[in-house]
């Protein structure tokens, strides 16, 4: 499986109170640091397909599903999505590390169906399986905030990241297992 993202400079809503989250979790046209793109029409099969069974994970592991993704469309810059995040202790933990800019990105689970080779190189997917969409905090994409398309972490941006977690630690009741 693949995991492609998209930064929360993409997120278009986030309701705290009652949980929702809107916002693009793959954009395309875009290389990724695996040299691939992500074609305007990939998602339309997996989604008429197996759209209502898609969840919005943490960190791409299926043991810990945080909402349930209610919305789910293509447009014309990328995968669309709303999602509710119930008042859980990981929901909890996680809609305020979203709130405080700790986890900015979002990523998909997905497996290529159809591709082809542009004549730079790049691999083209022009159909994948959706498996799920995840919040987290550091993903591959060239443009996630906290990395570079070759996964260099930017010392002064981690530093922040760090400090800002830190305050969250100290200040919030987030559970162990987080």
């Amino acid at each position: 499986m693949l995991y492609k993202s998209a930064n929360f400079n993409d997120l278009t809503d986030l309701d705290e109170k009652s949980g929702q989250i809107k916002g693009y979790a793959s954009i395309f046209g875009n290389v990724d640091s695996d040299n691939d793109i992500i074609m305007k029409g990939a998602y339309s099969k997996t989604i008429k397909e197996n759209g209502s069974r898609i969840r919005y994970i943490y960190q791409h592991q299926m043991a810990k599903p945080i909402g349930l993704v209610n919305e789910l469309y293509e447009d014309n810059r990328g995968l669309a999505f709303g999602a509710t995040i119930p008042p859980t202790t990981l929901g909890k933990d996680v809609m305020q590390l979203i709130i405080a800019g700790v986890i900015d990105q979002n990523s998909v689970g997905i497996v290529p169906k159809q591709k082809t080779y542009n004549s730079k190189g790049f691999r083209e997917l022009h159909q994948v399986q959706l498996f799920e969409i995840s919040a987290v905090t550091m993903a591959a994409n060239d443009q996630a905030l906290i990395t570079d398309s070759k996964g260099n972490v930017d010392p002064l941006l981690a530093q922040k990241r760090y400090d800002t977690l830190i305050k969250i630690i100290r200040k919030s009741n987030i559970s162990d297992e987080l």
